[in-house]
C-alpha cells in the first residue's frame, strides 16, 4: 500500500511539473486522471469486494498500463521537444463577443434544436425517463433505435452552451441557461454527460476570464462531481437498500466495476472463447447504420452470458484490446493511448488558431473523448461520440460562415 502511494506521488508530481495536471485541454492529462480514478484507484478497493477474485495478472496489467500511459506521453513530449516545440501548459485565448455575435446566434440555435430533439425523444419514449419507476432499465429501452437522436441532442446542447458561455457579460442569464441545459441533458437518463457538461463549462469560464483554478479547488470540484455521479447512479438503481448505504457501496464500486469487468474478459478469453480478432470494432462501427444496433459492450455482455439491470458491460480499452488481440493488445494499447493523446494536443496547439471559439471547444471535447476511451474503448467512443461531435462542429462552422455571407450580401443590396 505504501509503495502504491509513493509511486502515485512521484508520478503526479512529475505530471504536474511537465504537463500541468490542471490542463484538461490536453487529452493526455485527462487520460491519466481518468485512468487513475477508474482503474488504478480501484486496486485500493479490492479487499472490500472480496467476492470478486482479482488475479495477480490483472493487477500487474493495471499497474503496467498506468506506467505505460505515462511513458507514451513522455515519449511524445520528447519528440516535440526535439523539433523545437515548447509545451503549452494552459491555452491562453482572447475571446470576447456579444450576444449579437454570429457565434452566439448559432450556439443558441444549437440549444433550441437540442430542446426540440429532446422533446421528440421524450414523446417517443412515453415521458421523461428520469421520472420512471425503473430508470436503470427504462433509459436503455428508451434509447433503442434512437441512439443517434440522443447523441446529437447531447452534443448540440454541449457545443451550444459552451459557445454562449464565452460571452463575458450576462452572467445571470448564463447561470440559468446552464441549469436548463443540464436538466435537458439529464433527462436522457445518463449522469455522465451532465456532469462533464459542468466540467466543460468550468474550463470555458477559465479560458474567458483568463485564470486557472488552484489544485485544491480542482480536487474539490473533481471530488464533488464524482460524488454527484455516484449519487445519481444510486438514485436510478432499482435496489431496495437505503440511499445512504447504497451511496457508500457505489462510491467505491464505481471505479472497481471496471476492474471486475476486465477480470471477466481475462477469465473468459481464450479459455471459453477464441479471441475476436477485431470483431468488436465491426460491432461498434455498425452503430452508425439505421436501426437498433448494440455496441461492443452489449455484444460482450450477451456473449459472456451476463444479465443485469442497465446497459452494457464496460470492458475498458484494456479489455477490448485483450478480447481482440490477447497479450499483444495489452502490451501496446496503453503506450499508444498515452503517446497519441499528447501528440494530438501538441499538434493541435501548434497548428490550430485557438482564438476561434469552435477551436477551443473542439479541443476540450476531443480531450474528454480520449479519456472516455479508458472505460469504453476506442471504437465505441469514435462511433458514438466523435463522429457526432465532428458533424456538429462542421455544422457550426458552416452556419457561422453562412451568416457572414448573408450579412455581406444584405449590406451590398442596401
Amino acid at each position: 500500500m505504501i509503495g502504491y502511494v509513493l509511486i502515485l506521488l512521484v508520478l503526479f508530481y512529475f505530471l504536474n511539473r511537465v504537463f500541468n495536471i490542471r490542463n484538461l485541454f490536453n487529452p493526455f492529462v485527462f487520460v491519466i486522471i481518468y485512468h487513475f480514478i477508474f482503474f488504478y484507484l480501484a486496486l485500493f478497493y479490492k479487499d472490500i469486494y472480496k467476492h470478486v477474485e482479482i488475479s495477480r495478472f490483472t493487477i500487474f496489467i493495471i499497474n503496467y498500463s498506468f506506467l505505460s500511459i505515462f511513458l507514451g506521453g513522455i515519449v511524445s513530449r520528447y519528440c516535440f521537444q526535439k523539433i523545437g516545440t515548447s509545451y503549452t501548459r494552459f491555452p491562453e485565448v482572447e475571446i470576447n463577443f456579444s450576444f449579437r455575435n454570429k457565434n452566439v446566434i448559432v450556439g443558441l440555435l444549437f440549444i433550441l434544436v437540442g430542446v426540440f430533439l429532446t422533446f421528440k425523444f421524450i414523446f417517443s419514449s412515453g415521458g421523461f425517463v428520469i421520472f420512471a419507476d425503473d430508470v436503470e432499465n427504462s433509459r436503455i429501452a428508451a434509447r433503442k433505435g434512437k441512439g443517434l437522436i440522443s447523441q446529437l441532442a447531447l452534443n448540440l446542447f454541449t457545443y451550444g452552451l459552451l459557445v454562449v458561455l464565452m460571452v463575458k457579460r450576462r452572467k445571470p442569464f448564463k447561470y440559468i441557461l446552464v441549469f436548463v441545459v443540464a436538466f435537458f441533458v439529464f433527462s436522457f437518463g445518463n449522469r455522465g454527460p451532465v456532469l462533464f457538461l459542468l466540467v466543460f463549462a468550468l474550463y470555458v469560464i477559465q479560458i474567458v476570464n483568463k485564470f486557472q483554478f488552484s489544485l485544491k479547488k480542482m480536487a474539490l470540484i473533481g471530488f464533488s462531481l464524482f460524488s454527484l455521479m455516484v449519487l445519481f447512479g444510486a438514485i436510478r438503481t432499482n435496489h431496495p437498500a437505503e440511499l445512504i448505504e447504497l451511496f457508500k457501496f457505489r462510491f467505491a464500486w464505481r471505479p472497481f466495476v471496471n476492474i471486475q469487468n476486465f477480470q471477466y474478459v481475462i477469465d473468459y478469453f481464450p479459455s471459453k472463447h477464441d479471441f475476436l480478432l477485431g470483431k468488436t470494432y465491426l460491432v461498434d462501427f455498425s452503430m452508425i447504420l439505421p436501426g437498433s444496433n448494440p455496441n461492443s459492450g452489449t455484444y460482450l455482455k450477451e456473449l459472456m452470458g451476463f444479465s443485469f439491470d442497465g446497459g452494457s458491460i464496460t470492458p475498458s480499452y484494456l479489455g477490448i484490446s485483450y478480447v481482440n488481440f490477447g497479450i499483444i493488445g495489452l502490451i501496446f494499447s496503453p503506450f499508444l493511448l498515452g503517446f497519441v493523446s499528447n501528440t494530438v494536443y501538441e499538434y493541435y496547439i501548434r497548428n490550430i488558431n485557438l482564438r476561434k471559439p469552435e477551436a477551443i471547444i473542439l479541443l476540450l471535447l476531443i480531450s474528454f473523448n480520449f479519456a472516455a476511451i479508458v472505460v469504453s474503448g476506442f471504437m465505441t467512443v469514435l462511433v458514438q461520440n466523435m463522429i457526432v461531435i465532428l458533424v456538429v462542429h462542421f455544422t457550426y462552422m458552416v452556419l457561422t460562415r453562412l451568416i457572414v455571407v448573408i450579412s455581406n450580401f444584405t449590406k451590398k443590396i442596401e
